[in-house]
């Protein structure tokens, strides 16, 4: 039999070949991403006709310029809505997470019960797929003379992504080490300055966490902007990106270049806060503080 000690892989080797898998990974994954922004700045006709991994040849940037002026509009519309969305989404999410919190480690038994009747109906407004109640909805928008407006819109995003902050939120505050609420408490805190001083400092890269996926999840969102917004001066850049593909033809070069444009706000937001993304998934893998 051959011995063991022959297979075994030392400190440098394992360094050597996680470094390896490292690259490989990023490199697949840039794959993809180069080819979107490099078929950007060819011709329409050089983009039907040559690989898409060939370097643009002519280097034009008549296709970002095209679609910046049928994105622009859209661009700040979704910014506008998406920001205080996620925001709002992230702040309410976590308070109500932070009422749960309270009511599932209740003495009172009414207070658990009913806090775990809440949590569920919580995670069924997460996990409910929108596609099956946007004509309802489009219908009260409709009735409260609300369809096709700015606030009809912040409105449905918030029925939708609230649940969802309040959801991610709940379980990171899950992990705050209870003596630190406790011993607040004992100090006469009440459960506002609790939540603001205390869970809040310390769930910090969940809360974080949280609002980049409501950014992202609320960002690329389709079906809620094509149904409730009626005004193509306040279409978002979700539903704009496909202006570029119709009946007759699809601008190809034009389409991936609107792409570009349209990710580029999600991934400056990740790119300053992305460590924070991090944070929040060692602690939700880990189960333990943040």
């Amino acid at each position: 039999m051959v011995s063991n000690k022959y297979f075994k892989v030392g400190p440098i080797a394992k360094a050597v070949l996680k470094e390896l898998v490292i690259i490989i990974l990023v490199i697949i994954w840039l794959i993809p991403v180069y080819a979107i922004i490099i078929n950007g700045f060819k011709s329409n006709t050089a983009v039907v006709s040559t690989n898409a991994l060939m370097f643009a040849i002519p280097f034009t940037f008549s296709a970002y310029q095209e679609a910046w002026s049928l994105l622009a509009q859209p661009l700040l519309n979704s910014i506008e809505l998406v920001l205080p969305v996620s925001i709002l989404s992230a702040i309410l999410g976590a308070l109500g997470a932070y009422y749960l919190y309270n009511l599932t480690r209740s003495f009172n038994q009414r207070d658990r019960i009913l806090g775990n009747i809440i949590f569920a109906l919580v995670s069924l407004g997460t996990f409910l797929p929108y596609q099956a109640t946007l004509m309802p909805l489009a219908i009260l928008m409709a009735a409260t003379n609300l369809l096709g407006t700015y606030w009809g819109l912040l409105i449905a995003y918030l029925t939708f992504y609230l649940p969802t902050g309040a959801l991610l939120m709940s379980i990171f505050i899950a992990t705050v080490p209870s003596y630190l609420i406790e011993a607040a408490r004992m100090d006469g805190a009440s459960d506002f300055n609790i939540f603001f001083k205390v869970v809040l400092p310390v769930t910090m890269p969940g809360f974080i966490s949280t609002l980049i996926f409501i950014i992202i999840e609320s960002w690329n969102n389709f079906f809620l902007p094509l149904v409730l917004v009626t005004n193509p001066n306040s279409a978002l850049v979700s539903v704009a990106v496909r202006y570029f593909t119709g009946g007759f033809g699809t601008l190809y070069n034009a389409s991936f270049a609107a792409a570009v444009l349209a990710s580029l706000i999600p991934l400056v937001i990740f790119i300053f806060l992305g460590r924070y993304f991090i944070r929040g998934l060692l602690a939700l893998g880990g189960g333990a503080k943040i």
